[in-house]
């Protein structure tokens, strides 16, 4: 009987289960299904490398022995089989991704539109990684990563909470030292009313004494009003809580380089590294129709919050607009962060308020088209014009019409369609 090794023993190569698969002879030996193959036939029968015994059976009809395939494929064979047998309920196409915040599996399209904001695993990319441990560890990880992370915010959340309530003290204690104060103040009015230069110079003993008596007092007063004092090292032990309430340790980006970040955790990082002091040459920040950055308004907004110099908000491919957007929250992301932008893309009125809020250059904006309504609307932008992107519904002759009007367009973007570019090119620099 065959050894159970995890190579054919005549080419010395890995089963696995394509051309590698190990197949039995009738002898008992196996070998892969390339040199079984490649063995001469002679007259039906097909002798083993190993014992010379024939084999009169088929190729097509020999045993495949699945335990000398190494586990990790096995582990794609069936996951493949899963798939195959139960495929996407909304779409009815294969489950190839795992949705790691709602922990289930996924089509394509769906990773597209009911969790295109969520965290998205590629099944293979699971199976292919270097770590020796099958899926449901991999997933148990992930989810034991993802109870550290809730189990952080949640403790962050109980700081600030108690945070809160110090600040609620502190109100409180400030609206008491106010009233204090404002009753010091009348009461020296009051004082100084009564005192005049000829009182001084006609009062008695006994007037005199009262007047130390009065001076005495206020001295008192002065020393409570260090209260002041105190209030400032409690505000500044709050602000100094709120400082460490930062996100869990990271590898920050490179100080004083460009950095582009395409992801939600690039995103993180960028925040982290800004929040240490640790500028970009650069920023520009990624978020494509096939790679949509989840959150894109909040990222900006904290970025912006922690940077002062301009963040390029920039596509990579040609609809340049995250899967499930729709042109308002587009629009929303420009309207809150387009000051602080120096590089947008989006509908010509998207752009129109792009450079209605920002004042200062560079002021680099790309163009969606997609209706003759788009078009006229490009008409009332400036020219230079870095990208126009005519998706389905722009009208076809949009190239020559731009050109027509004295509109220069460093490159064109035609998805889906096929005529009316420039030099009839898809896409031109």
């Amino acid at each position: 009987m065959a050894t159970a090794t995890l190579e054919c023993e005549v080419c010395y190569k890995e089963y696995n289960f394509g051309n590698r698969k190990p197949l039995c002879l009738q002898c008992g030996h196996s070998f892969c299904f390339s040199c079984v193959s490649s063995l001469p036939d002679c007259f039906g029968t097909i002798n083993c490398p190993k014992c010379k015994k024939g084999t009169l059976q088929p190729i097509d009809k020999m045993l495949v022995v699945h335990s000398l395939i190494p586990s990790e494929n096995k582990a794609r064979q069936r996951t493949t089989s899963l798939q195959s047998q139960a495929p996407c309920p909304h779409e009815g196409k294969a489950l190839d991704y795992l949705c790691v915040d709602c922990m289930e599996l996924v089509c394509f399209t769906c990773t597209r539109n009911r969790h295109a904001t969520h965290k998205i695993k590629l099944i293979d990319a699971l199976l292919h990684e270097d770590d020796i441990v099958d899926l449901q560890e991999k997933i148990r990880i992930t989810m034991e990563g993802k109870l550290e992370t809730l189990n952080f915010f949640v403790s962050v959340s109980a700081e600030i909470f108690c945070l809160m309530n110090e600040i609620l003290n502190l109100k409180t204690d400030l609206y008491s030292w106010k009233d204090s104060l404002l009753a010091q103040k009348a009461s020296t009015e009051q004082d100084l009313k009564g005192l005049s230069l000829e009182t001084i110079k006609t009062m008695d003993e006994n007037e005199r004494q009262k007047c130390k008596d009065l001076l005495s007092r206020l001295k008192l007063k002065r020393q409570e009003n260090s209260k002041i004092q105190e209030i400032n090292a409690r505000l500044y032990a709050v602000s100094k809580k709120c400082t460490s309430l930062v996100l869990p340790n990271c590898e920050l980006m490179p100080d004083a380089e460009p950095w582009t970040v395409t992801s939600y955790d690039e995103g993180e990082r960028a925040v982290a590294s800004l929040f240490n002091n640790i500028k970009p040459s650069r920023l520009v920040v990624l978020s494509t129709h096939t790679r949509p950055i989840p959150g894109l308004g909040e990222l900006l907004y904290r970025l912006s919050y922690h940077h002062t110099g301009d963040i390029s908000l920039l596509p990579l491919d040609s609809f340049w607009k995250p899967a499930g957007w729709s042109d308002e929250e587009m629009g929303a992301v420009i309207s809150e962060s387009g000051r602080w932008l120096d590089a947008v893309y989006g509908s010509p009125d998207q752009v129109l308020t792009y450079l209605k809020i920002r004042r200062r250059e560079p002021r680099d904006f790309s163009v969606r088209l997609a209706s003759n309504e788009d078009l006229e609307r490009c008409m009332d932008l400036a020219s230079p014009i870095a990208n126009v992107c005519c998706v389905q519904g722009a009208p076809s002759d949009v190239g020559t019409t731009m050109q027509g009007r004295g509109y220069t367009v460093t490159r064109w973007h035609f998805p889906g369609l096929r005529n009316g570019c420039p030099n009839g090119k898809e896409a031109q620099e």
